[in-house]
């Protein structure tokens, strides 16, 4: 998995990534830095759940880690770009979920609601954009977002129908991208944004560029205008 583009928009608070590991070191900057408040909604649009706790039994040291330089140094050392969700969650960063993603597992099993000593593990599995609007206007979500800092949290993996790494993408068509991309932008007043590039599971370098290409169009971000976050 790449481990570049660690670029992010001050003015919006949207960070870019490559690999999606990276997304718990920035809600723990954002943390700190009173972006976002603990106990945030994460609203997590993927085509994958990257729902893997066994980095919490791995490493237990996670819950004491209070500097940001060490924070860092343990997501480059620890975390995967399937494994960043429950370190976050068991630190409180982050509480409720929504999962949007067709992958074939279910995040909110019965062995997973337990997983972190005294928290419990919840939220809402939905497995498309359709299926989330219907959630959004019928009231489901309402009770994870209400009096929350919310976080968007995309992979733009989560547009191309082709589940392997590689070449070969088969993207939705950019209408329904653009769409899709449109109501996530509208639908609430995000705090923070952080999206993973994702080239290898988007189909390849071409597939992950022009699927950023209308990210940026639809967020009206201007890439030139950039900054690395890699220096905090």
């Amino acid at each position: 998995m790449k481990d570049g583009n660690k670029i992010f928009f001050p003015e919006k608070n949207i960070y870019l990534m490559d690999n999606h590991k990276w997304a718990f070191y920035i809600w723990e900057l954002a943390r700190e830095k009173s972006i976002i408040n603990p106990n945030a909604t994460l609203i997590h649009v993927d085509a994958h759940l990257d729902d893997c706790p066994f980095v919490l039994q791995d490493n237990p040291e996670y819950l004491e880690i209070n500097e940001l330089s060490t924070l860092k140094e343990f997501t480059e050392n620890h975390i995967t770009y399937d494994t960043f969700i429950w370190p976050a969650f068991g630190r409180a960063t982050i509480d409720n979920i929504i999962y949007v993603s067709d992958f074939y597992n279910e995040p909110f099993e019965e062995w997973a609601t337990d997983f972190v000593k005294g928290r419990t593990y919840k939220g809402l599995r939905v497995r498309s954009m359709s299926q989330f609007k219907n959630s959004v206007e019928d009231g489901q979500v309402e009770p994870y977002v209400n009096d929350n800092s919310l976080i968007l949290n995309l992979d733009l993996d989560f547009f191309n129908e082709e589940n392997f790494y590689g070449g070969k993408p088969k993207l939705m068509s950019d209408n329904e991208v653009f769409n899709s991309l449109t109501y996530l932008k509208e639908v609430y007043k995000w705090e923070l944004i952080t999206v993973a590039l994702s080239p290898e599971c988007c189909g390849g370098e071409e597939a992950s560029n022009h699927l950023l290409d209308i990210f940026v169009d639809v967020f009206d971000i201007d890439l030139a205008k950039s900054l690395s976050w890699d220096d905090f």
